[in-house]
This record gives C-alpha cells, structure tokens and sequence, in this order.
C-alpha cells in the first residue's frame, strides 16, 4: 500500500457462502462501468461477523471512482442474489505498515471497523503485531473514522482479536482471509 492511493471499502451482508457469492461479486464488480482499480481485494469474514465479506478497492489518488453504488447512498440491496451491499466510503492511508516486519505473507488479517473519531490511535497502533496499515476518511460521507488493518500470525490472531474487543468500541472487529479470485 502506498501513500498516494485511495481505497474504497465496500462491504457485503449475505448467507451466501464464498462460492456462490464470487461469481456474483464478479459481475457486479464487472457491471459498474467504471475503468476499474489497480487493485481489488475480496476478503471473507473467518469469525462470525455482520460483514462476511469486505472488498477493497485500490485506487490512484487522482483517478478514483466509487463502483457498486449509487450517489448518496451508503447500502444497497441485491434482493436478486441475497446480498446487502454498504459502502464504507474512500479512505486514504494514515499510517502505512509501521511495524519492524512489513512482511504480511503467512500473516492473518484483522479489520476494525471504528466509528469514533476519539478512537485512541496511539494505543492501538503499539498492539503487537506483523504490519498495520490505518486509513482515514477522505471523503465527509465514510461511515468510519478509522478503519484498520492488522496482520498478525496466527498463533498471535486469537490473542490480539481478545485485546481489541475489550478495548476498541467498534461494531466490527473480525479475522478475514484473502479470497483468490480472477484477475478482472
């Protein structure tokens, strides 16, 4: 992750399960009719959690497109293919892999989803663990004031979800595994 990058947050409420939903996810990626980013990431929920997946889409700051939305709206459904999509919002890096090992392969994620802009970032950011990457709206209209991204390994995973439950107040802290899929 750079700098200079946009990411958008796209998150998914369904039952479906990853097989079913990644060809439906594929299309609506494809459905857009947006150029596309340098980079998406589909990402399923491993511990039960109101998002089962979470997309992220990797922009250039100066060419950044929302995709999957409609303009002013934060969630839409597909009732069609049984899934809720809610658009978390553009976020920009505030702090890019600040730990000593930037090697995130091997590495679980950790997403925490924080609505309070008091959020303590200090504390946070001292919690042990592989890499972290903190992103800040860049728009007014994200829903979050700070999402963040650990990666820990997985003797370490359990632990550190534990110690952020009990002291960040955010309705989504969850493990997410990387999903291969095709190259759109």
């Amino acid at each position: 992750m750079k700098k200079d990058t946009l990411v958008q947050f796209v998150c998914f409420e369904t039952s479906l399960e990853l097989d079913v939903f990644t060809p439906q996810w594929e299309d609506l990626v494809k459905n857009t009719g947006t150029k596309g980013p340098k980079a998406i990431i589909l990402q399923e929920a491993i511990s039960k959690t109101r998002y089962k997946y979470v997309s992220e889409h990797i922009w250039p700051q100066d060419d950044f497109q929302f995709i999957f939305m409609k303009a002013g709206r934060h969630s839409e459904h597909f009732p069609e293919t049984g899934v809720k999509v809610i658009q978390a919002g553009g976020y920009i890096p505030l702090i890019v892999g600040n730990k000593k090992s930037n090697s995130n392969e091997g590495a679980i994620k950790i997403l925490v989803f924080a609505p309070n802009p008091k959020t303590d970032i200090s504390y946070l950011s001292n919690l042990p663990c592989n890499n972290l990457n903190i992103y800040e709206p860049y728009y007014e209209s994200s829903m979050y004031a700070y999402i963040l991204e650990y990666f820990v390994s997985e003797t370490h995973a359990a632990d550190l979800l534990q110690q952020l439950k009990a002291n960040v107040t955010a309705p989504e802290i969850a493990i997410y595994r990387e999903c291969l899929v095709p190259a759109l």
